[in-house]
């Protein structure tokens, strides 16, 4: 009877949580055409006279409106889900363990808000802007000229790709960052090898397969984590002084 209270209470929440997905999967359905045009917003001032989107099959459009609806469904149903973690797990813990679950949830939200922020006014059009610059044509120094038709199935799997990588650093330097706060600053001086260690592996999965990527992406994250040391042993010294 004692384990039946929580089967119950995990069925109602796991029945909750499906018909959450269910509902917010009609209502993104529903204006599916509106979020798709706040999706490709942030490049329509990019394409100038070719600003539209091209498509190949007769059910493109269709798959692009329910794969877009399947994924703002996910996003938002793992939030929830998170939040009835946090509520299940709640009266069994501790009052300062429930507040420090409750400082990572919230720093979970705040970061991928950002990482949504990032993405959509910064990485979205200065890695379009970049790509399209190559069709420009120069006389003399390119002979050939290229012209870009953008396939809207193509763009949103692009801007898939870009989300996961933004949301994944993000949080990876969140992470990085609480290791840091509560390791020792002599500590710090043993890990950093193991630190650069796992900045170059996150650094291989989350970018294309070449090395001028890796090199760039491992490089920041090296320089953000020797700033927060810094910063760190600079806090650490006005606090003793």
């Amino acid at each position: 009877a004692f384990y039946y209270k929580y089967y119950l209470e995990i069925k109602n929440r796991l029945l909750l949580l499906s018909t959450t997905w269910g509902f917010i999967s009609i209502v993104c359905y529903f204006y599916k055409e509106a979020l798709l045009f706040v999706l490709i917003n942030s490049t329509q001032n990019l394409l100038d006279a070719s600003s539209y989107f091209i498509f190949t099959d007769v059910s493109e459009i269709f798959y692009v409106y329910i794969r877009l609806t399947f994924f703002i469904s996910n996003q938002i149903t793992v939030i929830i889900f998170f939040y009835h973690l946090l509520i299940f797990l709640a009266l069994g813990l501790y009052r300062f363990e429930f507040n420090k679950l409750r400082s990572t949830f919230q720093i979970f939200i705040v970061t991928w808000l950002s990482s949504m922020v990032l993405l959509y006014k910064v990485l979205i059009p200065f890695s379009w802007s970049f790509f399209l610059n190559f069709q420009q044509s120069k006389i003399g120094l390119q002979p050939v000229s290229f012209f870009f038709e953008a396939k809207i199935i193509e763009y949103f799997n692009y801007f898939i790709s870009l989300y996961y990588i933004c949301l994944l650093s993000c949080q990876f330097l969140i992470i990085i960052t609480l290791l840091l706060n509560s390791i020792s600053n002599n500590k710090n001086k043993m890990f950093r090898k193991l630190f650069y260690l796992i900045f170059i592996i996150f650094s291989t999965l989350i970018t294309p397969p070449d090395v001028i990527s890796q090199i760039i992406v491992t490089i920041n994250l090296i320089v953000i984590y020797e700033m927060i040391i810094f910063f760190k042993y600079l806090n650490f010294n006005t606090a003793a002084n």
